[in-house]
């Protein structure tokens, strides 16, 4: 009797022993996120709100670690920006408060959206620093804007450089770290988007045709009389912003274990948006001075919106939905086919039209 309890005693302190082993064998859960465009502005705001999502329970007085860093982080943020400098001060920015916790990594990786060289380069850093196994949980495609060009400038493979730095070099990172299967199920990309992408003040009237898609992209759609042979930055950008839009509604429907949404941040102070160099200084007043008039929101604000939709699978918006703001350009956010405006958006054969033209670039 006594034999036989002692065996039992011995038997649940195995049970006991095992459990506890297979408890502390359990693997931490590694996050991977990047961000384009990340060295200032709404970039950088949504670094720093997705550092502090994912704090984890340590001293306070930890600060986040930068590339360096020897240690395992639960959570890596790599920031894709052009220059290392304005980078490295942004990680500088982050890792000198308390609000960025220690279990963060940042890592800085360059990137150019407007250089197809650099935009590979970049696929390939990502794809080789995700470990096998492991994916992007979230890639928020940011980078762009009016950019300083002012005459419809056109790159080495035939966009304009406005079409290649906000959509086709974006494009082109997608597709690559979805062949390397960084990019896979679970993974969440988002597109910046814009209500200029609607049209404003008038709607835009999209096209039915593949060849008014490949015009706007190649800036010949600006070369005609009614337009006086010149490129207007401002009909560039809204055109380029809503083709994201369709964009990002077809990928999700040829990749639907992947979550695809377009969101506009809104109109959002701090984001040097206007001061890219595309419009002369009496008409960068008056559209800066129009933009205050509209209402504007905070940088955290306008960066809150695209990490709801990043990290929250409880966001409420299915795969491929345009997201902006449902009257003016701050406030309440909605799909945008609810607006007349926006009802284009949920037609699937422009969306496929936008998509063929757009790889139709990415094959130069």
């Amino acid at each position: 009797m006594i034999l036989w309890t002692l065996l039992l005693l011995l038997y649940n302190r195995l049970l006991i022993s095992i459990v506890a082993t297979d408890t502390i064998m359990q693997p931490t859960k590694q996050y991977y996120y990047a961000v384009t465009g990340a060295n200032a502005g709404l970039g950088l705001e949504s670094v720093r709100q997705l550092a502090s999502l994912h704090a984890a329970q340590h001293d306070n007085d930890d600060a986040c670690s930068d590339e360096d860093a020897t240690s395992t982080s639960d959570v890596t943020i790599f920031l894709l920006c052009r220059n290392p400098v304005s980078a490295q001060q942004a990680i500088d920015s982050l890792t000198s408060t308390k609000e960025c916790p220690a279990n963060v990594n940042l890592k800085y990786v360059p990137f150019d959206s407007s250089d197809r060289s650099s935009v590979k380069t970049a696929t390939e850093t990502l794809s080789q620093a995700i470990p096998y196994g492991q994916i992007i949980d979230g890639l928020l495609l940011n980078a762009g804007g009016f950019t300083s060009d002012r005459s419809g400038t056109l790159t080495t493979n035939g966009t304009t450089i406005i079409a290649e730095t906000n959509l086709i070099g974006h494009a082109v990172l997608v597709d690559g770290l979805i062949q390397s299967k960084t990019l896979q199920e679970g993974s969440r990309v988002i597109f910046s988007g814009s209500e200029a992408g609607m049209g404003e003040p008038f709607a835009i009237k999209w096209g039915n045709e593949l060849d008014y898609y490949v015009n706007i992209l190649n800036g010949k759609a600006y070369k005609t009389k009614m337009n006086k042979n010149k490129y207007k930055p401002q009909d560039g950008y809204g055109h380029i912003k809503g083709m994201i839009a369709f964009y990002a509604s077809a990928m999700a429907r040829h990749h639907r274990d992947i979550y695809f949404a377009t969101v506009s941040p809104g109109s959002t102070k701090d984001t040097y948006l206007m001061d890219q160099g595309s419009f002369p200084n009496a008409l960068n007043y008056l559209v800066k001075g129009f933009i205050c008039l509209s209402g504007q929101h905070g940088v955290d604000v306008g960066a809150g919106r695209y990490i709801d939709a990043l990290v929250d699978d409880g966001w409420g918006y299915e795969s491929g939905t345009f997201v902006c703001s449902k009257k003016g350009y701050i406030g309440e956010v909605c799909d945008a086919t609810e607006l007349k405006k926006g009802r284009p958006f949920g037609e699937q054969a422009k969306q496929d039209l936008v998509y063929e033209a757009v790889h139709s670039f990415m094959l130069k």
